[in-house]
């Protein structure tokens, strides 16, 4: 299903006025900068870029949050399906309430990005989302304030449908930190799932978060983190269904 954001530059202005103008440092107000749940991430290349913290105001409440999320096309922003829906105890998923004020900030470090914010002209994603295998949304981004897409501003990282687990995995996330953090290990098949674990731990905020295979710095996003527990975090492989969003997202 597709979901409208900021289709209009009214709209644009009105959402980059909210995050720039405070509402940004309202989330940062939460961060850790100390002893930190993983080790931040220091190896540069293309991920340093093209991760970012996403922010929104909850469809349920207007309260603000974040998540993490990663440019991997022309426009597109790959991240969780329940970081831009907020839904409510015992209703279905289709039911859950869209979030507003979709921004954002990729490579954000300490408070602000040093590329800018971008706003989110369209979602797309399941409509039960709830279901094993559908929690990823693809965000179709509008251009930058100099009009130039989000890629030429901070480069994609490589997607890829089709990557099975088992090979070095590497997870990276902002769970409510003022900087991203980076964990690897040995990926899995969560057995009768669509899932991907990977066996270490971040928390609230890493949600939307790319696990990478091959090189950390430059590697292919294959999935994105949805939960974890005290040792083990869970992604949505990406797959036919993503492929089918992504390439929506890139040409619709």
């Amino acid at each position: 299903m597709v979901h409208d954001g900021a289709t209009t530059e009214e709209d644009r202005r009105t959402v980059d006025a909210h995050w720039a103008g405070g509402g940004m440092a309202e989330v940062a107000r939460a961060d850790a900068k100390d002893n930190l749940v993983q080790p931040a991430w220091t190896g540069g290349g293309s991920i340093a870029r093209t991760v970012g913290r996403l922010y929104a105001s909850s469809g349920v409440g207007g309260g603000s949050g974040a998540c993490t999320a990663t440019v991997v096309g022309v426009r597109t922003v790959i991240t969780a399906g329940h970081c831009v829906r907020t839904s409510t105890k015992g209703s279905p998923a289709r039911a859950a309430a869209w979030d507003r004020n979709l921004y954002f900030v990729p490579g954000y470090q300490g408070g602000s990005g040093p590329h800018g914010g971008f706003t989110v002209r369209r979602v797309r994603m399941a409509e039960d989302w709830e279901t094993d295998g559908r929690d990823v949304a693809m965000l179709e981004m509008n251009p930058g304030a100099d009009g130039r897409n989000i890629s030429d501003v901070v480069g994609a990282q490589p997607i890829s449908f089709n990557a099975a687990p088992g090979a070095a995995g590497h997870f990276f996330g902002y769970p409510y930190t003022d900087r991203v953090l980076h964990c690897s290990g040995v990926t899995a098949w969560v057995a009768g799932t669509a899932l991907v674990r990977i066996p270490c731990h971040m928390g609230v905020g890493s949600s939307g978060g790319p696990y990478l295979s091959g090189d950390p710095a430059v590697g292919s996003v294959v999935a994105v983190n949805i939960s974890g527990d005290a040792s083990v975090s869970y992604g949505t492989a990406l797959g036919a269904f993503a492929q089918g969003l992504y390439q929506q997202s890139e040409h619709g």
